[in-house]
């Protein structure tokens, strides 16, 4: 499973730099440096740090509620879209939301996975909107119900995410659906369980 091997990279990374820096609390602060994302590093030649930041968390709270979002959205993305084109939509949408750094003052320094989980949710959210009353309307403001939950100092590549999810989300779903009722053949089960990830997080 995809999902499972991309906690396992996020988790196993955290652990390899906090043994390294000796504080399994807290990623040192060259580390970050080093593998988050920052106007200084990529004009230092850090060609890497788009990629690394998706993969590399500040702390061991950053860390564990994106992976606990990962494992609630990521079983479903792959299940929706096989898993070549969720590992795709994953990455690209983190790349996506990694730009909104520029948006931030320049000593800025960005990373995590929740810019690519938005993504996913995004994308998740499109692709089951024949289950909806309101269709593809009512899937952005679930969407956005979600960013609103999620708000924290992540505010722009959480977005940056979520809307890049949603395009390339409704772009490989188009074809899914015929006609003006846009039916599509999914599992009856698909929006409950949608819907009760959303009760969990509101609890």
């Amino acid at each position: 499973m995809v999902t499972g091997a991309l906690i396992l990279i996020n988790v196993a990374a955290y652990v390899v730099l906090g043994v390294a820096g000796s504080n399994m609390m807290q990623i040192d602060v060259g580390f970050v440096r080093m593998f988050g994302l920052s106007r200084e590093g990529l004009t230092s030649g850090g060609l890497w740090q788009p990629i690394t930041s998706l993969f590399f968390h500040f702390d061991i709270a950053h860390l564990g509620y994106n992976m606990i979002f990962l494992a609630l959205f990521g079983p479903k993305g792959e299940e929706l879209y096989g898993r070549g084109r969720f590992l795709a939509i994953y990455i690209t949408s983190g790349l996506f939301a990694s730009l909104a750094f520029l948006l931030y003052p320049p000593e800025s320094i960005s990373a995590g996975a929740s810019g690519a989980i938005f993504g996913i949710l995004g994308a998740n959210l499109v692709a089951l909107r024949g289950k909806y009353p309101g269709g593809i309307k009512n899937a952005i403001l679930y969407g956005f119900f979600f960013f609103i939950l999620a708000k924290s100092t992540g505010f722009a590549a959480h977005l940056g995410g979520l809307v890049f999810g949603f395009a390339v989300g409704y772009v490989i779903t188009r074809d899914w659906y015929q006609g003006t009722d846009e039916k599509v053949e999914l599992e009856e089960g698909d929006i409950e369980a949608l819907e009760n990830e959303m009760e969990r997080m509101k609890d």
